[in-house]
Parts: C-alpha cells; structure tokens; sequence
C-alpha cells in the first residue's frame, strides 16, 4: 500500500493546512513537514482539527470516517489516511 502522496499533494495539503488551522509563516517558521505533530502546532483544538479534516475530505475527494480525528497525530497521519481511503474505494467493484 502507497502511504505517501506525490509532492505536488503533499503541498496542496501543507497548504490546507495551513489555511484551515489559519498559521501563518510566522507561528510556523520551520514549516510543515511530515512528523509535524498536528495537535501540537499553534491554535489546534478539536473543532478546527474537525473542519481541517472536512476540508481534507472534500479537497482530496476521499472519506476519512468519523474515527479519523481519533487517528491523526501527524501530518503523515492525515496523509496516509488520504492514500487509505483512495486505495479502499479503489479496490470496490
């Protein structure tokens, strides 16, 4: 299984990101990177983790369930949840 996106992707989420948990350069000077603790960066609670994984479903077209804030840590998480999700739905007849 592909756990990682293409890096034109992982871009386009770093930048999700950053525009759903409204970071600036500024609060993340060393930027996003995959062990980036999710819960941990600057103004993260429950509710804007929600509406980044929300954005992440609808931005990525895939669905990540109701546990996935359960299973997100870090930005690799979120990214490997992408790559599950694609890879159930694309094994469905």
């Amino acid at each position: 299984m592909n756990t990682h996106l293409p890096p034109q992707e992982r871009e386009r989420l770093y930048s999700l990101i950053r525009e759903k948990l409204d970071l600036s350069d500024a609060e993340c000077p060393e930027g996003i990177k995959d062990t980036t603790m999710v819960t941990e960066l600057p103004g993260v609670d429950s509710m804007k983790l929600l509406r980044l994984l929300g954005a992440v479903e609808l931005g990525f077209l895939v669905n990540l369930g109701f546990e996935a804030i359960l299973r997100v840590q870090t930005v690799q998480d979120v990214e490997r949840l992408i790559c599950e999700s694609r890879e159930q739905y694309a094994s469905r007849p």
